[in-house]
């Protein structure tokens, strides 16, 4: 059975072996998981033990496109790639936009796997024609934005080259190190540039013109013409982000107490300072012009311009809100111009600029207490406000030098390694993004269950149910009803990630007009209440996953302690998280997932979820 909207062909290679193969790609595992980040876990979990080491050969990559990919549907061209993280020893999810991932589908593919090791740099060359294991020893030490040129560099018109790369962070094995497409669009969370390196993988580049089918074509246009509608009426999809991008968000979310301040201290700020690194800021001074990813009408990119250190302009893309944040106010900075040069290089070095603040602002509040010497740092003042420091720092850590050494190994382990792991901000080993969980008690759930780690997209984007969901608003400070409001909230952001859209669409609409989209693509009946089947489906294959790879949920699906001990002013009260009030949130929503009481997953639940256990 052959399913419109895809190929119907899975591309293998082994970079030990240089096998290259190409298998059909099973129409039940369309039909259950969809594809994208659905079909990339269950690509995953049928082909690597979920114990292997991270950085050994026997991990396994998976990037996987979506029905969607290919049409014209809005949004319709990220990729999603699934491994087992270097950072979190659980599944790694990362999601890029751009248009790498139309590419790679045009190439007549549905996923590619990567699995084994080569025995020096290589990069994948696909096309429908051929695909190469090639020699990339000459690019090995090249940043992301000079082996993107190289590689496209014989492009045609019409045709073009697209190149999706590692820089030297991936090749040094820093543990959330990106991978990047287009040269400023990555998949940044849970180190996937790490798990590159480890492989010797330098790039996988593609090209091709090979087209899909539509089996309903009018009830795809109805579909098509109601997102299309909806997200012109929406302000955030039709103004906000494309006047003043994602940085827009960071005045309200101030406004709302739950900007991030110094490490996740508290939430307070000077407001003076806070100006100048808004959205608005951002805008008046640095803004050259604003940019899409292919086929988005939002248009949220911000094409930058900032003096360097020597004076010359530089230009770059960003910073993005999370950038901007967790390299900025997290660690007491408020230098924009600083924040834009450490963020131009990061793109340029590979490194996701979430973990890397995050562990800087870790790196801080342990000099500060003295739990990190200044001979672990080669003498470097690493206090809060340095923003002097932010660009030296993307280079050691980048390189592995020098205290940098420590950065690359992500917050909870540099904190441990110096005695306090209390004064890293993570879930399971995943730095926090910039949104403080005492301000939500949905994003706080967001974070203890999210099967990467605490990241506010997996997780669940709980602002959005708060202070811009419509009719899906809820208290954020609500006990009752948080665990069954995440769950909805992580099961469509499931869905956009096997869809292969982006999330901003939420902010117009949910999944209705997307369920007649993939419906009439696939002529398949792509219902809501089956979507919602096959995002829980999913999400209990990735916690599965996790199970297997040694989650122990009791001391890992919860906060560090900070955000139950220490309270922070919202609503004109002191909030904190309390232990009884996550255990509650956490026992909820297990519940409401279907999952057992401990976090784990009955036999008979996996029955009713189609999933077969992995056998011992």
């Amino acid at each position: 059975m052959s399913v419109a909207g895809y190929h119907g062909r899975v591309l293998e290679v082994d970079l030990g072996t240089g096998e290259i193969r190409v298998v059909p790609l099973q129409a039940e595992d369309v039909l259950l998981y969809l594809g994208g980040r659905g079909l990339g876990t269950k690509l995953l979990y049928d082909r690597m033990d979920p114990k292997a080491d991270p950085l050994g050969p026997d991990n396994v990559i998976v990037i996987a496109t979506s029905p969607l990919i290919g049409s014209q549907a809005p949004t319709a061209a990220r990729g999603h790639m699934v491994y087992k993280s270097p950072l979190t020893g659980y599944i790694g999810t990362s999601n890029s936009g751009g248009a790498w991932a139309y590419g790679f589908k045009a190439t007549g593919y549905d996923a590619l796997v990567i699995r084994g090791r080569a025995s020096h740099p290589v990069f994948i060359d696909i096309s429908p024609e051929k695909v190469e294991i090639c020699d990339a020893r000459h690019l090995w030490g090249k940043n992301t934005h000079e082996t993107t040129d190289i590689l496209t560099a014989d492009s045609i018109p019409g045709n073009p080259y697209r190149a999706l790369v590692i820089g030297p962070a991936g090749e040094n094995l820093v543990r959330y190190a990106a991978v990047a497409n287009e040269k400023n669009r990555v998949y940044g969370r849970c180190g996937p540039g790490a798990v590159f390196g480890s492989k010797n993988l330098k790039a996988i580049r593609v090209r091709g013109k090979e087209r899909i089918t539509i089996a309903d074509e009018a009830r795809y246009r109805a579909g098509l013409d109601q997102a299309l509608y909806l997200m012109k009426q929406a302000p955030i999809t039709k103004r906000l982000l494309r006047e003043l991008g994602t940085s827009g968000l960071i005045l309200l979310i101030n406004l709302i107490n739950m900007l991030p301040h110094r490490n996740f201290q508290d939430v307070e700020h000077d407001e003076e300072k806070l100006e100048r690194v808004s959205g608005e800021y951002i805008a008046h001074n640095y803004l050259e012009k604003a940019g899409s990813c292919y086929l988005c009408p939002i248009g949220c990119q911000r094409h930058t311009a900032v003096k360097g250190n020597g004076g010359a302009v530089r230009k770059g893309e960003g910073p993005e809100y999370e950038t901007a944040v967790m390299t900025g106010p997290v660690c007491d900075i408020y230098d924009m111009d600083a924040i834009i040069r450490a963020n131009y290089l990061a793109n340029e070095l590979g490194l996701d600029t979430i973990s890397f603040g995050g562990t800087v602002a870790c790196a801080m509040e342990l000099f500060e207490r003295g739990y990190l010497t200044p001979e672990q740092t080669g003498d470097l003042e690493l206090r809060f406000g340095r923003s002097d420091l932010l660009e030296k720092l993307v280079e050691l850590t980048a390189y592995r030098q020098g205290i940098g050494a420590l950065l690359a190994e992500g917050a909870y382990r540099l904190a441990q390694s110096c005695g306090h792991p209390e004064i890293a901000m993570h879930v399971k080993k995943l730095e926090m993004p910039g949104y403080d969980p005492r301000a939500s008690y949905a994003q706080a759930l967001g974070y203890m269950t999210s099967p990467t780690g605490a990241c506010h997209l997996r997780g669940g984007y709980a602002v959005s149910l708060a202070f811009f969901g419509g009719t899906r608003e809820i208290p954020r400070f609500s006990l009752l009803q948080s665990p069954i409001a995440i769950r909805n909230m992580q099961n469509t952001g499931i869905l956009q990630d096997s869809l292969g859209i982006c999330r901003f669409t939420g902010f117009a609409f949910s999944i209705d007009p997307w369920a007649r989209i993939v419906s009439g693509v696939t002529g398949q009946d792509f219902s809501t209440a089956r979507l919602e089947e096959i995002a829980n489906r999913i999400a209990a294959l990735e916690r599965l996953f996790n199970l297997e790879a040694g989650l122990n949920p009791e001391e890992e699906d919860l906060l560090p302690a900070r955000f139950a001990e220490v309270p922070i002013m919202a609503e004109g009260k002191p909030r904190a998280i309390t232990l009884e009030n996550q255990l509650q949130m956490r026992r909820d929503y297990y519940r409401a997932r279907g999952w057992n009481d401990d976090g784990r997953l009955g036999d008979e639940f996996l029955r009713h979820m189609k999933i077969d256990r992995r056998k011992a």
